[in-house]
C-alpha cells in the first residue's frame, strides 16, 4: 500500500468519525432541549397544583372563619332573645299565696291610673 492511500484512508476514517460526533452533539442537545422542555412543563405543572391547593386551602379558611362568625351572631342572637324572654317572664309579679289581695293591682294591664 502506498503512503497517500494510508493517508486517504486516514482521513476518510477521521470525517467519518467527525460526521458521528457532530451527529451525537447534535443529538445530544436535541435531547437536552426535550429534558429541559419537560422540566419546564414539569415545573408548571408543580406549580399549577400548589396553586391549585393554596387556593383550596385559602376557601377552606373562608369557609371556616364564615362558620365562627355566623356561629357568634347566632349566639348573640340567641342570648339577646334569652334577655327579652327573661325580662318579659319578670314582668309582672307573682303571687306569692294562692290568694294575694294586691295580686290585681301588679298583675293589672295598665299602668296608666
Amino acid at each position: 500500500m502506498s503512503r497517500s492511500r494510508i493517508d486517504e484512508g486516514a482521513y476518510e476514517f477521521l470525517r467519518r468519525v467527525q460526521i458521528l460526533d457532530d451527529e451525537y452533539d447534535a443529538m445530544r442537545s436535541s435531547l437536552a432541549v426535550r429534558n429541559n422542555g419537560h422540566e419546564i412543563l414539569a415545573e408548571i405543572r408543580e406549580a399549577r397544583e400548589r396553586d391549585a391547593a393554596e387556593a383550596a386551602e385559602r376557601e377552606r379558611l373562608e369557609a371556616e372563619e364564615r362558620e365562627r362568625q355566623e356561629a357568634a351572631a347566632r349566639e348573640q342572637r340567641e342570648a339577646i332573645e334569652r334577655s327579652i324572654a327573661a325580662r318579659r317572664a319578670n314582668d309582672r309579679a307573682a303571687p306569692v299565696d294562692d290568694y294575694d289581695p294586691e295580686a290585681d293591682y301588679y298583675q293589672r294591664k295598665s299602668w296608666l291610673v
